[in-house]
């Protein structure tokens, strides 16, 4: 079902396109993440499968959508666990998964292999650098991984001070890290108190946070456009555009489980999964100041 609406935020008026899950081929379940794959020119959607379960059951898959959202193929990949997040290098397409990260040939729509990360508990975004290196965040575990060209997988940052990170994205010679706030009970994601936005240098690891490091939001995704970065806050449903200095205002908001958004920088466009409706928003940035 394809649907257009108008979201009120920030005093503005907003066009939002969004897609939810039809009865015919039901594209979507739970959908966890939204990548924008540059060189194939098509958004790839993870899906948990069976509402927000995590298991190791092989129900999850990938949905692929071209860039104007139209949906090509709701099961491109499946097979799948509880897929999360989603990165690439070139044609190879790596997803976070609870059995460790999958590789995927674009042009060949198809699985090349799994890649264990040992000791992972909860393996969730993953983000590409310019040498092809892979970060992967392990939510529960206060761990991030590096897989580096080989995908050889080593434990790269560690400790209670990245307050359980969730979103990855790499900007410049930094990893910018979305995290969750401290973690008090993993069962139902209680916290401490909200996260914050991290930034480690990737030659030093070097850890500070963006701004003052004040608590934000629960975040899930993160992107950047132009000197801002967009990041989703999962339980709250907002969408937060956070400056530089760390300065946040919302965006948009009612969206329960607003999850891990990508970004098309030729279409100005973010896409964010809403896990509890089974729905994919498409935002058009052009409508906003």
């Amino acid at each position: 079902m394809k649907s257009r609406f108008l979201a009120v935020c920030i005093g503005l008026t907003v066009s939002v396109s969004t897609l939810a899950a039809g009865a015919a081929n039901q594209p979507l379940d739970a959908p966890e993440a939204a990548y924008w794959h540059a060189e194939s020119q098509t958004w790839l959607v993870s899906s948990l499968g069976g509402g927000l379960s995590l298991a190791r059951d092989g129900i999850g898959w990938l949905a692929r959508y071209d860039a104007q959202g139209r949906l090509l193929d709701p099961r491109w990949i499946d097979g799948l666990d509880a897929p999360t997040g989603i990165a690439s290098v070139g044609n190879r397409v790596y997803v976070a998964d609870r059995a460790g990260v999958h590789e995927i040939d674009v042009p060949q729509a198809k699985r090349l292999r799994t890649i264990q990360i040992p000791g992972s508990i909860f393996l969730n975004d993953i983000a590409a650098a310019p040498n092809g290196d892979l970060f992967v965040s392990d939510f529960e575990a206060n761990r991030i991984y590096r897989l580096d060209q080989d995908r050889k997988p080593e434990v790269w940052l560690e400790g209670e001070q990245l307050q359980n990170p969730n979103g990855l994205i790499v900007d410049g010679d930094h990893l910018v890290i979305a995290t969750w706030g401290p973690m008090t009970d993993p069962k139902i994601f209680a916290v401490k108190h909200p996260g914050t936005v991290l930034r480690a240098h990737l030659k030093s690891k070097a850890l500070t946070p963006l701004g003052d490091g004040k608590p934000i939001a629960s975040f899930d995704g993160i992107a950047k456009v132009g000197d801002d970065y967009f990041a989703t806050d999962w339980p709250a449903g907002r969408l937060l555009r956070i400056s530089k200095t760390g300065e946040a205002r919302e965006v948009l908001a009612g969206f329960y489980q607003l999850a891990d958004l990508g970004y098309d920088p030729t279409g100005n466009t973010l896409a964010m999964p809403v896990m509890s409706d089974h729905r994919l928003i498409f935002l058009h940035l052009g409508a906003l100041p």
